[in-house]
């Protein structure tokens, strides 16, 4: 139990990038970074949700424009291929949305706290 513990925490530890090893392990960091290591880089939340939302339209606009081309008879365009776009615009789409409503959620959550 203690093992699978431990390799959690490395796990854990390796995503937040630390560059130090336990024992003879490469794979397995130690917590906290090590001395010089460089942290790791912020990431701006805003910028991260705009890009998605993006990719979203991106997508949606993409499946738009194989539908109206097919409807119009191009013959480079197929049946399959349109389905497929349309489908993965929607699965992008309910993507977002699910994000979307965590986040009113979280907001809700914050708001409702006693201070």
């Amino acid at each position: 139990m203690n093992s699978v513990l431990a390799r959690m925490q490395a796990m854990a530890d390796a995503a937040k990038g630390t560059t130090a090893n336990v024992g003879n392990d490469p794979r397995m960091p130690l917590a906290g970074n090590a001395a010089g290591a460089p942290a790791p880089p912020s990431v701006d939340f805003g910028a991260v949700l705009e890009k998605a939302v993006r990719e979203v339209s991106d997508a949606q606009n993409t499946a738009q424009a194989k539908a109206q081309a097919f409807q119009m008879g191009s013959k480079d365009m197929s049946l399959e291929e349109v389905m497929i776009s349309l489908q993965k615009a929607n699965v992008a789409f309910q993507g977002m949305i699910a994000v979307r409503n965590k986040l009113v959620d979280a907001y809700k959550e914050v708001t409702n706290l006693q201070i």
